[in-house]
């Protein structure tokens, strides 16, 4: 695939979304009929769990530790799943409270960040997940996770081929969605070929996601804000997967982890857990 090229060096950082107790997942799983598309008007809020409200916390005072607000000014960008919103709230309230300049954008695009961050925070569908069908997404969540879905209401040919999808991942279970995704989604697909693998999902979503990312910046700077903008997206591991294992050599990136990214006229250069590779 041919490189992307920059005019301008531009660098920001994707981080993961904190842990979440899927609280609308839950709900439409275990209704009438699971196999329906992720609606983002239909969300519970309150996602993150304590733990993960703590972690989020935590890690935004290490992060904006190694900025510095005389000099770097923050532009939030968002997933417009709840949780990724609420990640990137927490984030927002700690560099402000630190003293940090946060660049508001000229819409949200979301009545949850209106109602939660002051439209504070824009949310981007390239950061997005937007599933066509939340059934098929859970064939890759631990078995013990999968008991609670209800599948009276399936078709009978769906549910055939969802257990039999299921029982793939059940019989080597990797403990968690992003490492049973990795293993398992090629095999899966054979069953469901709508279903995008890693490789697909990183060069169709993330690169797509790389060039809106890109733009943070400049509606950053439509604002009239000068200086050292810093572009934060909070996101998802789905479309980070292959880049983290095929490039970077790691097993999965972690909740609240950050992969940085870096721009120019050479390409893109990611770092993660202290290793450069060109994406």
């Amino acid at each position: 695939m041919e490189k992307e090229k920059f005019s301008e060096e531009f660098s920001g950082d994707i981080v993961r979304h904190s842990k979440a107790s899927y609280k609308a997942y839950i709900r439409d799983l275990t209704g009438e009929n699971p196999a329906i598309p992720f609606d983002k008007n239909n969300q519970e809020l309150n996602d993150l769990t304590e733990k993960g409200k703590e972690l989020a916390e935590n890690s935004a005072r290490e992060y904006f530790a190694n900025l510095n607000p005389a000099e770097d000014k923050l532009f939030f960008a968002s997933s417009n799943e709840v949780r990724a919103i609420e990640t990137a709230e927490i984030y927002r309230k700690i560099a402000k409270e630190m003293g940090f300049e946060i660049i508001h954008p000229e819409h949200s695009r979301s009545k949850i960040s209106d109602e939660i961050a002051d439209g504070d925070i824009r949310v981007l569908d390239a950061l997005s997940l937007n599933s066509d069908n939340l059934l098929l997404d859970a064939i890759f969540q631990p078995a013990s996770t999968k008991k609670y879905i209800n599948l009276s209401n399936v078709p009978q040919d769906l549910r055939e081929k969802f257990e039999k999808a299921s029982s793939i991942v059940d019989e080597d279970d990797q403990g968690n969605w992003g490492n049973n995704f990795y293993k398992h989604v090629d095999r899966v697909k054979e069953i469901f070929p709508e279903i995008k693998n890693v490789q697909q999902e990183y060069e169709n979503k993330f690169r797509y996601l790389l060039k809106h990312f890109n733009t943070g910046k400049e509606r950053a700077g439509d604002s009239g804000v000068t200086g050292n903008i810093k572009v934060l997206g909070f996101g998802h591991e789905n479309y980070l997967l292959y880049a983290i294992r095929n490039i970077f050599q790691e097993e999965g990136i972690n909740n609240c982890e950050v992969l940085h990214i870096t721009t120019d006229s050479d390409g893109i250069t990611g770092k993660f857990r202290n290793k450069e590779a060109k994406l």
